[in-house]
């Protein structure tokens, strides 16, 4: 087990969890940074192409699901023909997995770089603080991203969902390492499920995607109130 191995040896248990997203998922690999059709790789001019691919994709697909959605739909809002499209992006279902994959690696990337910084006697829950503000504010810069990921998630063929799914279990493993590391550590109620606590801080965090507004919050504002709620409780404490 991670959980008492990782204990034994006086490490935190988030290490396992802070790996490339990479060695985790075994998903596709991104064609942005793969060989393109002419065996180079990428050049800096067309990987900010392809991130602009990806953001009018992103657009596209949050509006109009993976059904309706078309490589020429694509196309013109990036200003190139379909066939130079097709240059960085074969098929639709290549755009529409690399774009929910980048998404992930996106958060990913901002999860363990939110936890990377602290020594072995940090807390676990100043880590779960870190993480859930990373998230809030990675997120914030790709909602757009976000709402197309929803969209188009339980839309997409089953074999391209499954090569996702394992970006998305190198998530979960994060924030579930982090909450069981908190367990451990007396610093959560004793007993209590990790899986089921990790889903509540997962979907809590996941959720404001529907109803978060810059104009009225920041990312880190919104991601202390959530926690707040989720480690006090909503209602009062009992009084002396």
């Amino acid at each position: 087990m991670i959980r008492n191995s990782a204990r034994r040896r006086g490490r935190s248990i988030v290490t396992d969890a802070t790996k490339s997203i990479d060695t985790l998922g075994q998903g596709r690999k991104l064609n942005r940074t793969a060989p393109n059709a002419s065996g180079r790789k990428p050049s800096r001019k067309t990987k900010a192409v392809q991130e602009r691919i990806l953001d009018e994709a992103a657009r596209i697909f949050a509006r109009k699901g993976y059904q309706l959605a078309k490589l020429t739909d694509i196309a013109d809002a990036v200003g190139l023909h379909v066939t130079a499209l097709r240059y960085h992006f074969l098929t639709k279902d290549d755009l529409v997995e690399d774009m929910m994959n980048s998404l992930v690696i996106h958060v990913h990337d901002h999860l363990q770089a939110s936890v990377a910084h602290f020594d072995a006697d940090a807390s676990a829950r100043s880590k779960i603080e870190a993480a859930a503000e990373a998230y809030m504010i990675a997120t914030a810069k790709k909602r757009e991203h976000m709402e197309a990921h929803a969209n188009v998630l339980n839309q997409v063929p089953p074999d391209l969902r499954e090569r996702h799914f394992n970006y998305l279990k190198a998530n979960n493993d994060f924030w579930r390492n982090l909450v069981e590391e908190a367990v451990n550590a007396g610093e959560l109620r004793s007993g209590l499920n990790a899986s089921v606590a990790t889903q509540v801080l997962m979907g809590s965090l996941i959720w404001t995607r529907e109803w978060y507004d810059p104009a009225k919050s920041s990312p880190q504002e919104i991601a202390r109130e959530i926690l707040e709620i989720l480690f006090n409780g909503i209602a009062p404490p009992p009084s002396d």
